[in-house]
């Protein structure tokens, strides 16, 4: 019984060794190539990571270009707000109810031209 005992011993040793040197030498292998895919990619993504850094800079100057561009029309729209409250406070003064009555005219008599009259209306419906 023990010769049996040693020669299965014997033949699974070296089944075992007969698969386990190639599974070795392919890990070795697999290994090789993760080691140059990561140093590819090192290289990649530095060239990556430029790019995005000009993307970036391009992406604040063209910011800062429109930025530039809106500050005219801001500051022309804060001047006619300013001066269309300053012109509406100095109307609603009791200092300048001539020039008050005066646009409230002017504002009857354009509503006039405007509107149809209603009679007139009425008429051409019947």
């Amino acid at each position: 019984m023990a010769i049996w005992l040693q020669v299965v011993l014997a033949v699974v040793v070296l089944l075992l060794c007969g698969f386990l040197v190639p599974l070795l030498l392919q890990l070795r292998r697999t290994a090789a190539a993760v080691q140059l895919l990561a140093e590819s990619a090192r290289e990649d993504l530095r060239t990556i990571t430029a790019d995005v850094h000009h993307i970036r800079e391009r992406a604040d100057g063209l910011a800062d270009l429109a930025s530039a561009s809106l500050e005219l029309p801001i500051g022309i729209g804060r001047v006619l707000s300013g001066t269309a409250r300053t012109l509406s406070s100095f109307l609603e003064s009791d200092g300048s109810s001539w020039l008050s009555a005066l646009l409230t005219g002017l504002r009857f008599a354009m509503n006039l031209f405007r509107r149809p009259r209603r009679t007139a209306s009425k008429e051409a419906a019947k």
